[in-house]
């Protein structure tokens, strides 16, 4: 996901914090110079509270630029995936995005160090033709992805391409439909690092198998795709090779995550990011209709056009209104 957003904000009740300060307002008070968002108490209290807006499809508040470092985003993230682990099921992978191929050669850019990351739950993965309500999410939309699947733990110390080609087992057609519970105004990337990238739902296809050969990255880096709804209706189309280079993002995905720690394992899901395709499932303040038109239909599909050998291959979600 790498979006744009537009336009004047809503205004939005404050929320409840919860936890060993359940009586503290962080709609009025969270965000003032007394609070030190650097404090592990504070940034578990802000991290827990963030499932109630998750659980009822409301934003928060937003997080100013000023008052949240990167390194405290992720923790706060961190104490954010715990609560998603109770109720969400185990870790089914990472999704990265907010960047372009050498974005961060010369340094941080916008106080990030590099692209962001985010974590993924197996509850939130759905198969090929999954239904999700239009009223599933504080702001959600239909976005063309692509996603890659770890076959071994080699993958961590892979040097060459065909080095982290032969560490997966193959790529997948990926629709993701995450929620955004940043209000418009006032968030920033290094706030959405805090609300894990903002994951909720993902769809995914059939592994598209791979072998380490250069005639496999020649394919990777150069298929097309389409959005369409049930009407057959073009929605958008577009080329990998003007979104990013598959390889490059599971091996950038890779290094920020080492570098927090965390080892890809077998069967870690990849989501490599947005190939040129968001359609909001409503009427929203977040993006220029003009650029990003509301998605219309009640199937929306992504086809994968010249990846695999056999085909086209396709995923799709039902849209319940």
């Amino acid at each position: 996901m790498n979006i744009a957003r537009t336009k004047t904000a809503k205004t939005y009740s404050p929320l409840i914090a919860i936890g060993i300060l359940s009586s503290f307002f962080w709609g009025s008070l969270a965000f003032t110079q007394n609070l030190d968002l650097t404090n592990p108490e504070n940034q578990k209290i802000l991290g827990v509270s963030f499932m109630d807006n998750f659980n009822t499809a409301k934003p928060i508040m937003a997080i100013p630029a000023n008052q949240l470092i990167e390194e405290s985003a992720y923790q706060i993230a961190d104490y954010y995936v715990a609560e998603q682990l109770k109720t969400r099921g185990s870790i089914a992978g990472y999704k990265i995005g907010t960047f372009t191929k050498g974005e961060y050669d010369n340094g941080p850019v916008d106080g990030l160090s590099g692209p962001i990351t985010g974590v993924m739950f197996t509850n939130g993965i759905h198969k090929n033709g999954a239904h999700i309500s239009v009223d599933c999410c504080n702001m959600s939309f239909v976005e063309a992805d692509f996603g890659a699947v770890v076959k071994s733990e080699a993958i961590n110390n892979a040097k060459s391409d065909l080095e982290i080609l032969a560490a997966l087992s193959g790529f997948i057609p990926f629709i993701e439909m995450p929620d955004l519970i940043q209000p418009l105004e006032g968030g920033t990337n290094v706030s959405g690092i805090a609300t894990n990238y903002d994951f909720k739902n993902a769809i995914i296809g059939d592994l598209i198998t791979t072998e380490p050969t250069n005639e496999w990255i020649k394919r990777i880096n150069n298929f097309s795709f389409t959005m369409t709804n049930e009407a057959g209706e073009l929605l958008a189309e577009g080329k990998i090779e003007d979104a990013y280079e598959p390889i490059y993002r599971v091996r950038n995905m890779r290094d920020r995550l080492l570098l927090r720690g965390r080892q890809l394992k077998a069967g870690d899901i990849l989501s490599l990011g947005n190939m040129g395709a968001i359609r909001p499932l409503k009427e929203n303040l977040y993006f220029d209709a003009s650029v990003r038109p509301v998605f219309r239909g009640n199937i929306a599909t992504v086809s994968y056009i010249n990846l695999d050998p056999s085909g086209t291959k396709t995923v799709s979600v039902f849209i319940d209104r």
